[in-house]
């Protein structure tokens, strides 16, 4: 039996619209507006329940819209089964641009990544946008077209799902692995947190010190890794956390508290997003921990991931291991 690093794999999708009509959206992560639009348009396209539950329907378990933004754990579950909150099988990345007000004519990137299974769904996901291009997105309801979508390999080389002009859609065979993770593993590495990040550390929010991190970091992929891609990752859990709080350290950051509000429309509860945005270099024996910072890039760490949030890119490392 193959171990969770060995099946582990996600398939990382890169969508560009062309505005139709003026489109607003916040300045400050656009994955939220861009998530409740497609969930939305999803539940739309598939849901035949009036509950307005999930957990009260009984198609649940084969709904692509439950599957995706209303996962539970399955009743044969050998691993993690006391889990109630199963991470969503996708990431979405918003622009960042800064942008508030996006032009007719103008442009708008994001990327969308998928986890294992949940590619399966991958018609309705097209069908889903297909049909938001013409409800709209943003504060207005700005129409937009899809100008193409890509899948994009792990050294980031793009090739065309949909092109414009053409409206035949390629399946994405292209997929990110931990087989793909560049080695030699640097010594040191210059982290960019984009987005909010918000990391626990015994009960209370911490900055990003590598050791809460890492911890964080490996339960989110472990948990993805057993309900999306048939395998929990084969790993000493214990000695990895605590490795990473004593063999890499921060040698410096630049970081900024930021708080943001987000409306549920859905359960019509306002929620505060909030974190840390900026910089983080760490050092020390990285080799154990490299896999995982590299594909943690994809499906981001920490509170609200799902959101949007704990979204961090690798700027630059220096190669070589340190012994």
């Amino acid at each position: 039996m193959k171990s969770g690093l060995e099946t582990f794999f996600l398939t990382h999708l890169r969508f560009t619209l062309r505005a139709r009509e003026v489109i607003h959206l916040p300045r400050m992560n656009k994955a939220i507006t861009l998530r409740g639009a497609f969930g939305e348009e999803l539940r739309r396209l598939v849901c035949f329940s009036k509950a307005g539950n999930c957990s009260q329907c009984p198609a649940r378990a084969s709904c692509a819209y439950a599957i995706v933004f209303a996962p539970t754990t399955p009743e044969n579950a050998k691993r993690l089964r006391l889990n109630r909150d199963l991470p969503r099988p996708f990431v979405i990345k918003p622009p960042l641009d800064g942008k508030t007000v996006y032009l007719e004519g103008e442009e708008l990137i994001f990327e969308l990544v998928l986890v294992g299974k949940a590619l399966e769904l991958f018609p309705y996901i097209i069908v889903s946008f297909n049909n938001l291009a013409d409800r709209g997105i943003g504060v207005g309801r700005g129409a937009f077209k899809i100008r193409n979508i890509e899948v994009l390999d792990g050294t980031g080389k793009p090739r065309a799902v949909l092109a414009e002009g053409n409206s035949m859609v390629t399946f994405p065979d292209t997929h990110v692995r931990f087989q793909d993770v560049p080695w030699p593993a640097p010594s040191r590495v210059h982290v960019m947190f984009h987005t909010p990040v918000l990391l626990k550390q015994n009960q209370q929010w911490t900055h990003p010190a590598f050791g809460p991190f890492m911890k964080r970091l490996r339960d989110r992929l472990n948990a993805l890794s057993c309900f999306y891609c048939d395998g929990a990752l084969e790993m000493p859990f214990r000695s990895f956390g605590h490795e990473a709080d004593e063999k890499v350290r921060v040698v410096s950051e630049d970081l900024q508290w930021i708080e943001e509000n987000r409306f549920s429309k859905n359960h019509h509860l306002q929620h505060k997003l909030k974190g840390w945005v900026g910089a983080v270099v760490y050092e020390g024996q990285l080799a154990d921990f490299w896999p995982f910072l590299w594909i943690g890039q994809y499906v981001h760490v920490g509170k609200s991931a799902a959101f949007g949030q704990g979204w961090y890119r690798i700027v630059r490392s220096e190669k070589g291991c340190a012994e």
